[in-house]
């Protein structure tokens, strides 16, 4: 076996870390890896980093340009086109067929790899990969980051017609991987009850172990903080169903004695913006663009405490471990989260932090001042988290089930020969 991994990952590599650290992981023992993304502005089409190749791959080809440009010129002549082009079925027919092209274009690429392993991160890769797969009579790892199916995200911004495809997918795919990751025990279960023949490996996305946070004064000014206040800081995507909206309303009740920093990508399109314009809650938050998850570090040790709002109305976020949970814990800053049950044992066994309601602003508001209020018993939960997580929760434990999982996936692949 010739030890080589195609990574398939639609998005931006440079803000995912769980990707970067299984790649960096799996570079450092000795396997060869290309990893192949969504393009990012400034960055090549190909580099080497970290030793691993990196492939950004082009979302729009010529003929998607093509048709797109050929349609245009009909729209401007007809109000047919202009009809046609705005109706429900055509939109769907049409996302299907740019992601097929796409598909096709990742599936030329993995092939010329000659991978051994093609790792599909998340379901909407699982297809390209399982694909290489059976034609280069390699092994297929499918790396669940999320319970896909079960996430209110994915069913408000996903079609019918991909559900049915998705659904389609996983149902058939997952029990024909020769490895099924997933985040948290939780899922795994999940995944095991939704296909018996499945067995997923936990692979929980611990952060590295770093040296104890430092508070940059700089970065601190940037997220709105003036010398005394009380920092909180929420870092990952903006979206509804993480209670962004819940902790707009809740900053407008904190009398001044909390400041709020939302550091992220923004998917709701400035929705949540517009909010805090709206109610006032500007006075007391600040959004900031996102930044290299090898920076997040230093502006997570900077703030006071961290937040953690996700809602329970879905079954992913219920199961959810999030990775910011043990950022802020390996920061050394307590943890204000929502108290659903897998956040809230962590939470509550170490003593890290509090828990709270995550659909009420009221209680949300109240549980802040009182964080706030008392900034010595915070810097003593900052401290258990800490200890807590250079114990029991670092990326070094999740990277050595990984390359047991590979070094059982390569035993095998010697049987077979």
């Amino acid at each position: 076996m010739n030890r080589r991994v195609c990574m398939v990952v639609k998005n931006q590599l440079w803000n995912d870390a769980r990707v970067k650290k299984e790649a960096r992981a799996l570079t450092e023992a000795g396997w060869s890896l290309t990893v192949l993304a969504f393009p990012e502005e400034g960055a090549p089409e190909r580099e080497t980093r970290d030793g691993m190749e990196v492939v950004r791959v082009p979302r729009s080809g010529r003929l998607r340009v093509s048709v797109r440009k050929a349609l245009d010129a009909r729209e401007s002549r007809s109000g047919f086109w202009s009809r046609l082009r705005r109706h429900p079925l055509k939109t769907s027919l049409g996302d299907l067929f740019h992601s097929l092209l796409y598909q096709r274009r990742l599936l030329a690429l993995a092939l010329k790899t000659r991978a051994d392993v093609f790792h599909a991160h998340d379901l909407d890769t699982l297809a390209v990969c399982a694909l290489a797969a059976r034609l280069r009579r390699a092994r297929l790892v499918y790396d669940s980051h999320e319970l896909w199916l079960h996430s209110t995200r994915h069913l408000a911004e996903t079609g019918k017609l991909f559900r049915f495809l998705e659904r389609l997918a996983e149902k058939t795919l997952a029990p024909r991987a020769d490895a099924v990751i997933a985040v948290t025990p939780g899922r795994a279960r999940k995944m095991k009850r939704m296909y018996p023949s499945v067995s997923p490996v936990v692979v929980a996305n611990y952060p590295p172990a770093v040296s104890g946070g430092v508070r940059d004064p700089e970065i601190r000014r940037a997220l709105g903080a003036e010398e005394g206040d009380f920092l909180f800081l929420y870092q990952g995507i903006l979206c509804r169903e993480r209670g962004l909206e819940q902790l707009v309303k809740a900053s407008t009740m904190t009398e001044g004695s909390a400041r709020v920093a939302v550091v992220g990508h923004d998917a709701c399109r400035g929705a949540l913006f517009a909010l805090a314009e709206e109610l006032g809650a500007r006075k007391t938050m600040v959004f900031h663009p996102p930044v290299k998850s090898e920076e997040l570090h230093r502006y997570t040790a900077s703030a006071d405490a961290g937040l953690i709002l996700f809602q329970g109305n879905c079954l992913n976020h219920i199961l959810s471990l999030p990775n910011k949970l043990f950022e802020y814990m390996m920061a050394g800053i307590p943890v204000l989260a929502c108290d659903l049950p897998e956040i809230a044992r962590v939470v509550n066994k170490h003593g890290c932090g509090v828990t709270v309601d995550p659909s009420d602003p009221e209680a949300v508001a109240r549980a802040m001042m009182d964080m706030a209020a008392d900034p010595g018993e915070a810097r003593r939960m900052g401290e258990r988290g800490r200890a807590a997580a250079m114990e029991f929760y670092t990326w070094d434990v999740s990277a050595r089930r990984l390359l047991y999982l590979y070094s059982r996936l390569e035993r095998g692949r010697r049987r077979r020969k």
